[in-house]
């Protein structure tokens, strides 16, 4: 089985970092790295397009008629920076791998990157803990080896000694381990009851740790908007929520009926 990566442009690149990521928790990660390479204005690389590593949920329909099927389109998107930086390669996936085919897609992008002068990858996903939504935003991190953990915690809230990391934004730091490469995956904080909503403030979190880390100018004021819609959104949410609830325990109690005393 092999991954066809159709390249549209040749390019040469500085001492690469690779930035990858799928949709995860709070589409955390997604957001964070579709943000960056927006706002950096990454150039088109590449693009992977396998029909049989994704699921197709379903057809689309409009008037009345089916529409053409759209497969999940995975790209690859780099930045040339000034100076001695070091330039940036970016993957954003639409849409994570079936499973059983994790592995083979990530060794396949990973060996594509080392191809163009890879040796340091990083990753992004969510961190469920007990805060509320209110409350900021806190970075973890987690690295494939001490010593690069040890320059990276200074930027960071907590490290992340213990646990696991699913999905893509996880396995792809386990695979460029095994190939030699080091990397390392920051994980925004959000509350457990929000895993199923996009939390932009937690992506912002992880752009404004990692800018601080590549040396990167942002402007972070549109994810700063979407937080604060956010943060109306799951009021909303938590209060439709409790008035579900409410009416459902109404109706439970009236179903009882009325207690008969004799």
């Amino acid at each position: 089985m092999s991954v066809q990566i159709e390249i549209l442009s040749e390019v040469e690149l500085r001492e690469p970092v690779f930035l990858a990521a799928w949709p995860g928790m709070g589409h955390v990660a997604l957001k964070a790295f579709v943000f960056l390479h927006e706002a950096l204005r990454a150039h088109n690389l590449a693009f992977v397009e396998e029909p049989e590593f994704f699921r197709i949920p379903g057809i689309a329909i409009q008037d009345g008629l089916v529409q053409s099927t759209l497969l999940p389109k995975s790209g690859f998107y780099y930045l040339k920076q000034d100076g001695e930086a070091s330039d940036l390669l970016f993957f954003v996936g639409d849409q994570q791998p079936v499973g059983g085919k994790e592995y083979h897609l990530a060794s396949a992008l990973l060996n594509f990157a080392g191809s163009l002068g890879v040796k340091r990858v990083i990753t992004a996903a969510a961190m469920p803990t007990a805060i509320n939504h209110y409350q900021p935003s806190r970075v973890w991190v987690t690295a494939t080896h001490e010593d690069l953990l040890s320059d990276l915690s200074p930027y960071c809230d907590r490290v992340l000694r213990e646990g696991q990391i699913s999905g893509m934004n996880g396995l792809l730091l386990g695979v460029a381990k095994q190939l030699g490469m080091e990397g390392f995956c920051l994980l925004g904080e959000i509350p457990f009851y929000t895993t199923e909503i996009e939390n932009p403030k937690a992506s912002m979190s992880v752009v404004r740790v990692l800018g601080k880390i590549l040396g990167l100018q942002l402007d972070l004021r549109e994810l700063e908007e979407l937080a604060e819609e956010t943060e109306k959104e799951i009021d909303n949410y938590l209060l439709e929520l409790q008035q579900r609830e409410q009416e459902e325990d109404k109706q439970t109690e009236d179903q009882e009926g009325p207690v008969t005393v004799h």
